[in-house]
């Protein structure tokens, strides 16, 4: 690695810390196998990471690296950077989606469904294989010497004999959840509408009437689930060879619904192939318990041990994690099951100011709880008495803001309290929380966007959000037994995590160095989360913490707003409405060819 980061960069300048980053990483790269970087908002981690990645590749031609991302959004977003460092520096980028990205074309059903799985038995007997450009993305990915994957096709793809050399896991924090990547949730109507086979549905309801009877849930044990798992994979695999023999003689009579069964039954065959595998290594579990929803029957089965997962699906060659909030890095290590004097834990400040964005914990903040119906009702009395004067504020200066409940109930109270101040707010359901950010940030509907769950992976830069509140501690539901089976095998597991989340909400309304806002949190219960977990607790967010009465925070906040208000009143009486700097740059580009810019400034002197 001889190249500096100035020759790399796409750009003309470099920031202090990607400076700082690579310098690190470039000095110690032969001494470590794996680092792990916080890199907050504004520090420029992808282009880091790109310079990295350049660097390696010209030192190593024949090199593979892997770029994986939690969410598909940000593979389109590492796509179009790296196909600009890919002209610059003369390496091939590719990336592959999940199946319903792409179009089937023999199945003449309109649906953007991929009837086969990665390998089952249709698509290796497909007659459009040269055409599919399911197929085709493979085939490409596999050319490339640098793929950008999501985790969950990760899971599932097949990349060949080139492993990679090089791994780069951007929003590393979630790798802590990494067992969602393969847990397995069997409920008894699945059961009915994808197995032919009484027996499974039988064990199902042996274990209710003999094991469940008024338990909100219960432990399999081991042998006794695995055995239930090798008499379920049978049943689908039956199933699975009948639609893959339907298609291949008649692809066109094939329904949708058929196309979803087939899907379902290749992935669960793949996930239980996998479970029961090394059961033991993988501290697999199983938890039979009653839907809350549905009052249905669920299996959970789930292996809790991190480190086992990580070394069969990302393990190799050089690491580099990166995040806003690493949080504790040889914490995050040792989960992984990397060890920590292989690692190379990197630090940096946050290049935004922290007064443009303070994260405030009011000095009247109760240790909330709803675990019994009268706190629950002290609860929510006390976060609508101090949630009200901000919400008034809002609707007083005409802002936006953002609302980051712990749960849909909570959302539900936040909404009619925003409501009955004359806000109007954009809400979601379970499941439904991308259309509703959609909406809020492209159609601009709403004055308050609030939700349960999209705590990150959103931006609200600029007049889209000046207020992020946050009523309460998003602690997990702790009767779940996935959760209590989690706290346990890792005791600094819940607060760590609850941390983290926290650092990402406040991180949602301040995008850029001249972007501003306030975060207000109501719940005390951060105050022995932050003492507990200090490491946890990223050096920026840390400088950003304060303790405020309720009245000085919304004088703060009242301060904030009104001195944004004079910039823009300022702003709008120097400009007029027509100003050509500020038109859209295809807009400027276009009077620029045509001649008619000049004519347009003019007529606005």
């Amino acid at each position: 690695m001889t190249l500096t980061i100035s020759d790399l960069i796409i750009h003309p300048t470099v920031r202090p810390q990607q400076q700082r980053t690579f310098n690190q990483i470039q000095e110690n790269w032969s001494r470590f196998s794996s680092f792990f970087c916080s890199l907050p908002t504004g520090s420029g981690k992808t282009d880091i990471a790109a310079c990295l990645l350049s660097n390696y590749l010209h030192a190593n031609s024949n090199g593979k690296i892997d770029i994986i991302v939690p969410y598909k959004m940000h593979q389109d977003f590492w796509y179009s950077v790296l196909q600009q460092y890919g002209r610059k520096h003369g390496f091939s980028v590719a990336l592959l989606k999940g199946r319903a990205a792409y179009y089937c074309p023999i199945i003449k059903s309109g649906a953007n469904i991929s009837p086969c799985a990665f390998d089952p038995p249709y698509a290796r007997t497909c007659r459009s294989r040269q055409r599919c450009p399911l197929l085709k993305a493979r085939r490409e990915i596999r050319k490339s010497h640098v793929r950008i994957l999501n985790w969950w096709v990760f899971k599932y793809v097949d990349l060949g004999e080139d492993k990679a050399t090089f791994r780069i896991f951007d929003e590393a924090h979630n790798l802590l959840n990494l067992e969602a990547l393969v847990r397995v949730e069997i409920s008894s109507s699945l059961l009915r509408s994808l197995v032919n086979d009484e027996k499974p549905l039988g064990t199902f309801q042996n274990w209710e009437k003999t094991l469940l009877k008024d338990n909100k849930y219960i432990n399999i044990e081991l042998q006794e689930g695995l055995d239930f798992l090798r008499q379920l994979k049978g049943g689908l695999a039956q199933k699975e060879l009948f639609i893959a023999q339907r298609m291949n003689t008649r692809p066109d009579s094939i329904s949708l619904d058929s196309l979803r069964d087939f899907r379902r039954v290749t992935e669960l065959i793949s996930a239980i192939s996998e479970l029961i595998e090394n059961p033991t290594d993988a501290d697999l579990a199983f938890f039979l318990q009653r839907d809350r929803s549905t009052n249905s029957l669920k299996l959970s089965i789930q292996p809790f041990d991190i480190a086992y997962i990580f070394s069969k699906l990302f393990r190799g060659g050089k690491n580099l994690f990166m995040s806003a909030t690493i949080g504790d890095g040889e914490y995050l290590a040792k989960l992984l099951g990397i060890n920590s004097k292989h690692c190379l834990y990197i630090r940096e400040s946050s290049a935004f100011d922290k007064n443009n964005h303070p994260f405030v914990l009011l000095k009247e903040a109760q240790n909330l709880s709803t675990a019994t119906s009268d706190k629950k009702k002290n609860t929510f009395d006390f976060i609508q008495k101090h949630a009200q004067p901000f919400l008034r504020s809002l609707y007083k200066h005409q802002q936006r803001g953002l609302i980051l409940a712990s749960s849909f109930e909570l959302a539900r109270l936040m909404e009619g309290l925003a409501r009955a101040n004359g806000l109007v707010v954009i809400t979601h359901s379970a499941g439904k929380s991308d259309s509703a950010v959609k909406s809020f940030i492209n159609s601009k509907k709403g004055d308050v966007l609030i939700t349960p769950s999209a705590w990150e992976g959103i931006s609200l830069d600029d007049d889209l959000a000046r207020l992020c509140l946050i009523p309460k501690v998003p602690f997990p539901m702790m009767y779940d037994p996935l959760v209590q089976r989690k706290v346990q095998k890792y005791p600094n597991f819940l607060e760590n995590d609850v941390l983290i989340t926290i650092q990402q909400a406040h991180g949602r309304i301040q995008r850029n160095p001249t972007d501003w806002g306030i975060t207000i949190f109501l719940d005390g219960n951060f105050r022995w989360l932050k003492n507990k977990r200090k490491n946890s607790l990223e050096p920026w967010f840390f400088d950003r913490i304060n303790e405020l009465t309720a009245r000085e925070a919304l004088n703060l906040f009242d301060q904030m707003l009104e001195r944004s208000n004079n910039r823009t009143k300022k702003d709008k009486k120097s400009q007029k409405t027509r100003d050509f700097s500020r038109m859209k740059q295809t807009d400027r580009d276009w009077l620029q060819t045509s001649g008619l810019a000049d004519l347009l400034q003019k007529s606005e002197k």
